[in-house]
């Protein structure tokens, strides 16, 4: 017998926190040719399904950062990538890192 846990889906690890999860609850990224022959850029598959190699996002501004920082969409893609719609282009399904209770900046005055 295997040790290792049924799926309820496919796994995907994203590319900004390198965290294991479902396909379901990721963004899936892709590199499209830059209409005037330049570096190809990253946009946002929302069906899922478009052609050719596919790179996987948490639907949040942490991972998205990370990911940009880290340079981890173009090793993702093994070439360069432009990486400056993305944000933009996910403004809509990215959330916004929220403060939790504690979190405020403590006042030491």
């Amino acid at each position: 017998m295997s040790d290792r846990s049924t799926a309820a889906g496919p796994q995907r690890t994203c590319i900004g926190c390198r965290q294991v999860t479902e396909r379901e609850q990721l963004v899936r990224l892709v590199r499209v040719d830059s209409p005037d022959g330049g570096t190809p850029q990253l946009r946002h598959d929302p069906t899922g399904s478009a052609p050719g190699r596919g790179a996987w996002l948490h639907p949040d501004a942490t991972c998205l950062d990370r990911a940009l920082r880290r340079g981890a969409a173009a090793r993702s893609f093994r070439s360069a990538v432009d990486t400056g719609h993305l944000a933009r282009d996910l403004e809509s399904v990215i959330t916004s890192p929220t403060r939790k209770r504690g979190d405020e900046a403590m006042d030491i005055r």
